[in-house]
């Protein structure tokens, strides 16, 4: 196995081939220092079974070594190697090689924080004396790091705007007629230079690895994979780089190459790194959803790179390598590529939306004092995952399902093309409902009087939710609801109208195979996905609007089907059509096949009451409490189950 096999780098031996990228996601103190949780954070990635980790950026000062020194030291323990990155701010924190708009004033195009708060942000012009004091800051960076106690240091070099080396780089951001811009011996020189301040600082048997963006995603104006391989790649090799971390995209004007939804197929980009790597005698590093262990290993086997870089999948599940060479592929929970926000609204992955554990104070999983006899009313994730816990903690667990399968309203979105990834947490809960032996009845719907007969001690209520029709459609021909239509999809029709902006990810996977698509809804744009990530609205106002960014790919293309429709108002349904009013006033009939509804749904929590006396406890999670996300569902359950 191609992934066993240790690595050696500038005398840095991997014992393994599977590392953590490095993330924003981790922990930390108030001051960017480390912590106790970063310390836990790193910790799980480190028992978990990967060779390698790659700390996300930071800044060490002298005074935060010592907290750094426990992170490495912790890491150590599990024979892990460990690196941090070093990064010196970009346009994206304020400064850069030109001022903003980007590319120019005359041709701008809208950026992702553009598009977040409706006003460029300000971009200073860095003089080069403050040019050379971002480079002294990365080698002292670079210095503290090995003091920590670090294996080696990666100067952060890529994303486009996020980073003080890649925009200098890129001519999107760098339009400086001085010494660091023009020609690409001078675009080169920012980068080659604080290479050469860090090897000086560091000496000369510490690995330096660099992160860079083998395609900006920005077209002629960007970085090119040309640029990459024929230019980028050979100079920093002749720079005394160690390895290549082969990543893509800018951060605010293509963030889909950077944090990439579940709509992109996994390993996307790992073409970019069997790029690099044919122009290099380097290690060369691929990234890019890659979620599943035997993807890695092909990838290894095919000589597309010599390590493979997990990022969120070791945040859904840090035991990922391990389960994998344990061979307990069954076991992996496999990320979902749902893109949350975090509690601070920074990059997702902290927390995780389908592993509680993530979070910074998760309430322990200890064994039950006094086992119980535990009824969970609901399979949905919400539902099977209260199960495992209230299982692994020593109760004895029932769970009823109305429905003839397990995963709920997660399961049938799964069954859409931009949402299939959703698959990976019901199978997984699906298996452990197995593997535990839970006592799993489908095609149950729980009563009160299967309560009483059951006797629990306690009664989780996950029922979910369901969408309510609105009058007008009530009883009217094709009419079927949001989760009906994903579960009876050969039913749909060619002409197929979607009442609820929410429903943008339908609207595109059924256009995608080909039907005649209308989404609308009473609100305007501000409201279209509402309830989608900002990286997963991105995507979908650059497919379903005329948003002015950059357009260099096919998946950010404008789509002119399906058709988006704003302040709409239905006045009637019949024969002839669906019958609306815009806010101007304008009428319009739109034939149909199929009328779609997703718009509000309610609680379906109306056993909640009748339970009350029948068990000693009786709570709801999920929907069923608070109509929300699988975050929501997969938390509560953890909150209920951790403490019944």
């Amino acid at each position: 196995m191609k992934l066993l096999e240790p690595i050696e780098i500038k005398g840095m031996r991997l014992k393994n081939r599977i590392g953590l990228s490095p993330l924003l996601n981790y922990p930390r103190g108030a001051d960017g220092g480390a912590n106790e949780l970063t310390v836990r954070w790193y910790e799980q990635i480190a028992q978990g079974g990967t060779g390698f980790i790659m700390h996300g950026p930071a800044r060490i000062t002298p005074n935060l070594v010592p907290g750094f020194a426990k992170v490495t030291e912790t890491v150590h323990s599990y024979g892990v190697k460990i690196g941090v990155q070093t990064v010196g701010g970009g346009p994206m924190g304020g400064q850069g090689p030109s001022p903003a708009p980007f590319p120019d004033p005359q041709s701008a195009r809208l950026g992702l924080f553009e598009y977040l708060t409706g006003q460029i942000i300000p971009v200073r012009e860095l003089s080069v004396e403050e040019i050379k004091q971002v480079q002294d800051m990365l080698a002292a960076t670079a210095v503290n790091a090995k003091a920590a106690g670090f294996d080696c240091v990666e100067l952060h070099c890529t994303h486009g705007a996020a980073s003080f080396c890649a925009s200098f780089l890129s001519p999107f951001y760098n339009r400086r007629t001085d010494e660091y811009g023009g020609s690409w011996e001078n675009r080169l020189r920012c980068t080659l230079e604080t290479l050469k301040k860090i090897r000086e600082a560091v000496g000369e048997d510490y690995p330096i690895f660099i992160r860079i963006s083998a395609d900006n995603l920005l077209g002629e104006r960007g970085v090119t994979i040309e640029d990459t391989t024929e230019i980028i790649v050979p100079a920093l090799e002749k720079a005394g780089v160690d390895c290549f971390d082969v990543s893509q995209g800018s951060m605010t004007h293509s963030t889909q190459g950077i944090i990439l939804p579940m709509y992109y197929p996994r390993g996307c980009f790992i073409h970019l790194a069997a790029a690099v790597k044919q122009v290099t005698r380097l290690p060369v590093i691929g990234v890019g959803r890659i979620v599943d262990m035997e993807m890695a290993e092909r990838f290894l086997q095919e000589g597309k790179a010599d390590i493979i870089y997990m990022g969120r999948q070791l945040t859904a599940d840090p035991e990922t390598p391990k389960k994998y060479f344990e061979g307990r592929l069954e076991d992996i929970r496999q990320c979902i590529g749902c893109v949350i926000r975090t509690a601070d609204g920074g990059i997702c992955g902290r927390p995780c939306a389908i592993n509680y554990d993530r979070q910074d104070e998760p309430i322990p999983l200890t064994p039950a004092k006094k086992p119980k006899k535990v009824l969970v009313i609901g399979g949905g994730v919400g539902g099977m995952e209260a199960a495992r816990i209230a299982t692994l903690r020593g109760h004895k667990v029932t769970l009823m399902e109305k429905d003839s399968e397990l995963g709920g309203m997660v399961a049938a979105l799964a069954l859409t093309k931009l949402t299939g990834e959703f698959r990976n947490i019901v199978d997984y809960l699906a298996t452990q409902m197995r593997k535990l032996k839970v006592d799993v009845r489908v095609c149950k719907e729980a009563t009160a009087a299967d309560v009483e007969e059951l006797e629990p001690d306690a009664v989780i209520l996950a029922a979910g939710s369901s969408m309510v029709i609105p009058e007008v459609a009530q009883g009217k021909p094709g009419v079927m609801n949001h989760i009906e239509a994903c579960r009876r999809q050969r039913e749909i029709g060619q002409k197929v109208v979607i009442w609820g902006l929410v429903a943008a990810e339908l609207a595109i996977s059924l256009a995608d195979e080909g039907k005649d698509v209308i989404l609308m809804g009473r609100s305007g744009q501000d409201t279209l996905a509402r309830d989608a990530p900002w990286s997963r609205r991105f995507y979908l106002f650059r497919r379903l609007t005329d948003v002015n960014v950059v357009r260099e790919s096919p998946e950010a293309m404008r789509m002119d089907n399906p058709e988006v429709l704003y302040y709409v108002d239905v006045e009637d349904i019949t024969t002839e059509g669906i019958r609306i009013v815009d806010g101007d006033g304008k009428k319009r009939v739109l034939p149909y096949d199929t009328l779609i509804i997703s718009r509000e749904r309610v609680a379906n929590d109306s056993l909640f009451d009748e339970l009350k006396g029948k068990a000693a406890e009786v709570y709801k999670i999920g929907d069923c409490s608070e109509v929300g996300d699988i975050q929501k569902a997969i938390w509560a359950a953890n909150e209920v189950a951790r403490k019944i």
